[in-house]
């Protein structure tokens, strides 16, 4: 019997080794830990994922950046028009922009999980659902809903840990600005201009990022009381307002220096007059915290 007994273990142990072996080998299929999961994604739909996605598709600029910053950058097998960042991201295959997408192209890449903006993928759902081709949508609409997002897209890629480590430096990041500027009295917080565009002027008003950012930042936004986000502004409010600092999305300082109706704003007179990368402000990554980390230390370097 005890002979029995030592064959029997030894047999045992010899399943095991081999089963573990097929399973390094890749001979047997292991299921990835936290795999399968519902997820309710941005638009409210309950989305199941069986197992962790190796094919993954960005519909917007925004997402593919959000997968590159989880590590995912090999996954990502087709890529959104003007993706351009990080870099490598550029020799991803264009599957369309946000108003066309070449849906033939997307199933020749054969993905197993698309991941778009919400207010961007909307108007694709029910195409891509008849394809039978499995959407996800993002909708964040501040910066800590963008740490959501990117905890979301964790968990339905399997990059849970990545996504923590990326929410922690955003947190830090956060923080960091709020202990130098967040004792600020309202007096103290500049007011601040964003020229969007020249011809016609236009700006940024409350539910844009950017006036967050400019909150954050310690600043008060001129256009607080736009209409929208997004909004054509008046040049004589703008020198009746007297920023005294003045962001530009694109590279043209001299311009608007030199233009003879703002001589008399304060921003003009004391050469504060900024041009920005505009896509860390705009856009919903964890660049979103850098952006706020450069505008406070526009608004305040004294404080930093």
């Amino acid at each position: 019997m005890q002979f029995l007994k030592q064959k029997l273990a030894g047999s045992l142990s010899g399943v095991f080794v081999v089963l573990m072996c097929l399973l390094v080998l890749g001979a047997v299929p292991m299921q990835a830990a936290g795999f399968p999961v519902v997820i309710v994604d941005g638009l409210g739909r309950e989305i199941r994922i069986g197992q962790a996605p190796q094919r993954l598709i960005a519909l917007a600029p925004s997402v593919t950046e959000n997968l590159y910053a989880l590590g995912l950058g090999d996954r990502v097998v087709g890529v959104s028009d003007y993706s351009n960042y990080p870099p490598e991201a550029q020799e991803k295959p264009i599957i369309g922009d946000a108003l066309h997408l070449n849906f033939e192209q997307i199933l020749i890449l054969e993905p197993d999980l698309i991941i778009g903006d919400a207010q961007l993928v909307r108007t694709h759902i029910q195409k891509l659902d008849e394809l039978g081709l499995p959407v996800l949508a993002i909708d964040p609409a501040n910066v800590h809903e963008v740490m959501d997002a990117m905890l979301l897209l964790g968990e339905a890629t399997g990059a849970q840990e990545e996504a923590q480590e990326v929410v922690a430096e955003m947190k830090d990041k956060v923080r960091f600005v709020q202990d130098a500027v967040g004792g600020l009295s309202e007096e103290d917080r500049l007011l601040v201009f964003v020229e969007i565009w020249d011809e016609p002027l236009m700006t940024c008003g409350p539910g844009s990022f950017m006036q967050e950012l400019i909150e954050l930042a310690g600043g008060r936004n001129l256009a607080a009381d736009a209409p929208g986000a997004w909004v054509e502004y008046s040049s004589e409010l703008v020198v009746e307002r007297d920023p005294d600092v003045i962001l530009l999305t694109w590279p043209y300082e001299e311009e608007v220096m030199n233009r003879t109706a703002w001589q008399t704003i304060k921003a003009v007179k004391q050469g504060r007059v900024v041009a920005i990368d505009s896509e860390p402000f705009v856009r919903t990554t964890p660049r979103l915290a850098d952006a706020l980390v450069e505008l406070a230390k526009i608004l305040h370097p004294e404080r930093f």
